[in-house]
């Protein structure tokens, strides 16, 4: 195999298992900091649609006991994906490191 062969393959490879290796790392998500939502909502009730049931006073877990990842699927459910929307909208513009611990 000459040395051009050699090197397309290399420099196509590495990069495409990177990219395999980093999202099934994503998919996973980082873990979050302990009362991470309660630290700027203090009231969930003002952010909660109307209909929603009572969470009780703020702490992060409150919403991952109805709002959990299938682990058979393993990709983010819709709350995930929502509440990174949100955080990474116009209005608001988070860094990862807020919340999760990387």
């Amino acid at each position: 195999m000459n040395i051009w062969k050699k090197m397309t393959i290399y420099t196509c490879g590495i990069p495409l298992i990177c990219a395999v290796f980093s999202m099934a790392v994503m998919a996973a998500g980082s873990p979050l900091k302990d009362n991470t939502c309660g630290a700027c909502h203090q009231d969930y009730s003002k952010i909660m649609p109307q209909k929603h049931p009572d969470v009780g006073p703020a702490k992060g877990t409150a919403c991952l006991t109805c709002h959990t990842t299938d682990p058979a699927k393993n990709e983010p459910t819709k709350f995930s994906t929502d509440v990174h929307k949100v955080h990474q909208g116009e209005k608001t513009k988070l860094e990862c490191s807020v919340c999760h611990i990387l």
